[in-house]
């Protein structure tokens, strides 16, 4: 039996109809089961207009049309003295998922929702990863940027590990035509910083187009170009120009994104002190210790004390820790402090580690110069240091390193608050199985 993404179960007989039940009057048409959409969202994801009455042949196939969004696990219909009655059991919380946009320009959040949502009408900002609903919101997303004067072929796929929060989410891509950094448009630069400015601008334009990060990444590197620079106040804006550029080169069409930054330069400021809290986790002598084995000349002062406060307190198990960089302008003397506000977070403690791609008796002895227990707080430093230390300590151990490539990975879990480490050991070309 070819069964549908969903199971549709039918309590009505319909495998044969005589004259007179052909002739049956029309009956209206009711859902139950799914509190979240109402009932107008359901007869037109049924493709039904409010009011609609059905025969029992029409039943089946809107039946069929629901069931095929994804939205549902099963359908279920039914006639009584009221009608028809839909019972519907919704897809469970876990296999929807949110809507990442990847290298569309378009621009996320209410309004493009509410577009979708008066398309897809149980589309309330959560997708299942299969069904027609997917393909149907690719099409609908080709004719978005067809309208902005850009012929594309969208693709949808779920994909895990996506932003800072790593979310799993339904990752909609432009596979062609490739979609690139246009033009940037500048303002507000000085004619000192003209050069400067004008160089790092054409530096980008040409990158990979990210929906979420390109305009984000804009404004990172221009504060830093700027910083670097000892402009201390700077303010950077940058927003997406509409419509999007399409070129052809040799056959080759590109989509061009072209940007606005806007630049409020600020003047220019020396550092002046670091204040750092009185009670924090870490020392500051332990900061800036850190901050002493960085090599000269590899960052700005600020931010390698802001790292330096980041490795402390990975150390001491708070993976978590966000640092909040305040400044404070003295404009008579045009100095800058700064003040830190460090949130540690959970503390983290070590779990298990894994030495994959080593024989046994490599295991044995990594496993034994391991000394970082499972449950004890986990150090970031430890995990980073182990191998080089390890090589140190074992010469056969060492000589074995030599033919390998190692890495490793880390892997928390912000709900248990443990850590599992793995090393991943890889032959080096040449050195045989």
């Amino acid at each position: 039996m070819n069964k549908p993404a969903a199971l549709i179960a039918a309590t009505l007989l319909l495998c044969s109809f005589s004259p007179a039940q052909k002739k049956a009057p029309l009956k209206p048409v009711r859902f139950q089961g799914a509190p979240q959409y109402t009932q107008e969202e359901l007869l037109a994801a049924a493709g039904l207009k409010p009011g609609a009455r059905l025969s029992p042949i029409e039943l089946k196939t809107h039946a069929k049309q629901l069931s095929d969004t994804g939205f549902f696990s099963l359908v279920k219909f039914a006639s009584d003295s009221k009608g028809f009655l839909f019972t519907l059991t919704p897809a469970p919380s876990g296999q929807l998922y949110p809507m990442h946009l990847d290298n569309l320009p378009l621009t996320p959040g209410k309004e493009l929702d509410d577009q979708l949502h008066q398309r897809f009408p149980l589309y309330h900002g959560l997708l299942p990863a299969t069904g027609t609903t997917l393909e149907a919101i690719c099409q609908a997303f080709e004719e978005m940027l067809a309208a902005k004067g850009a012929k594309t072929t969208v693709s949808a796929a779920l994909t895990s590990g996506l932003g800072p929060k790593k979310i799993t989410a339904i990752n909609f891509s432009i596979t062609s035509p490739a979609v690139q950094i246009g033009p940037i448009r500048l303002s507000g630069v000085s004619a000192d910083m003209l050069a400067k400015a004008d160089t790092l601008a054409s530096s980008q334009e040409g990158n990979p187009y990210d929906t979420e990060n390109s305009a984000k990444g804009l404004e990172h590197i221009f504060e830093d170009l700027y910083q670097d620079q000892d402009y201390a106040a700077v303010e950077v804006s940058v927003s997406q120009i509409d419509p999007q550029i399409v070129t052809d080169r040799s056959s080759d069409p590109t989509i061009e994104v072209p940007f606005a930054v806007a630049i409020r330069e600020g003047g220019i400021y020396k550092l002046g002190r670091i204040d750092y809290p009185a009670g924090a986790l870490a020392p500051r002598a332990e900061v800036e210790k850190i901050v002493s084995k960085a090599q000269a000349g590899s960052g700005r002062p600020l931010d390698l004390f802001v790292l330096a406060v980041g490795d402390a307190y990975h150390a001491r198990g708070y993976l978590d820790c966000s640092i909040n960089v305040q400044p404070s302008f003295n404009e008579a003397t045009r100095i800058v402090n700064y003040s830190l506000d460090i949130a540690p977070g959970e503390l983290y403690r070590m779990g298990a580690v894994h030495f994959d791609g080593a024989p046994d008796a490599m295991v044995a002895r990594l496993t034994r110069l391991w000394k970082m227990a499972r449950g004890d707080v986990f150090d970031e430093s430890y995990v980073s240091t182990f191998a080089s230390r390890a090589q140190k300590q074992d010469r056969t151990l060492a000589k074995w390193m030599q033919t390998v490539v190692t890495t490793h990975n880390v892997k928390s879990d912000p709900v248990t608050h443990t850590v599992n480490c793995i090393f991943l050991f890889a032959k080096t070309a040449g050195s045989g199985r």
